[in-house]
């Protein structure tokens, strides 16, 4: 679950509006996603999912208060559900990436200091493929990637 969109400005000056569409995205778009393929994954005992939330979902930033409440609400929906799904050994996976090189920072206010320092998105990809790649046995429950150096 990859899907995710970000007005950055201050919450005073932001719209019902603008919060609506990044909820409708960033959460009721997982919870769609989520109740489509769970059906099928309990009956097989089996599965992954992953879910692409943000550093935002753990800390408040400056310009992104409302991005980070629907982050925080991948944060809470992934962590229950992991605990609901496990006994069909199931995994529910969380991973908060730090700043990404997307059009998404491109337009946000505060560009980075130094953008060939800060993740690509092949980086976030690699740590997918990581999680998807081990024993079924085991469950990454939450990752954190962010940049090793970003200034």
């Amino acid at each position: 679950n990859n899907a995710g969109v970000a007005v950055f400005k201050k919450f005073m000056d932001s719209s019902l509006e603008e919060f609506k569409m990044q909820m409708n995205t960033n959460v009721y778009g997982i919870y769609n996603f989520t109740k489509a393929v769970s059906t099928n994954m309990i009956e097989n005992k089996k599965g992954t999912i992953i879910n692409i939330s943000s550093l935002a979902g753990k800390n408040g930033f400056v310009y992104g208060t409302m991005y980070a409440a629907t982050k925080h609400a991948v944060m809470g929906f992934t962590r229950s559900l992991m605990l609901e799904l496990r006994e069909y050994n199931i995994r529910v996976v969380a991973v908060c990436p730090g700043s990404v090189m997307t059009d998404m920072i491109s337009n946000a206010p505060v560009k980075p200091s130094n953008p060939d320092k800060i993740l690509a998105p092949e980086d976030v990809a690699s740590t997918v493929k990581s999680i998807i790649e081990l024993p079924d046995r085991a469950n990454i429950s939450e990752l954190e990637i962010r940049p090793t150096n970003p200034k």
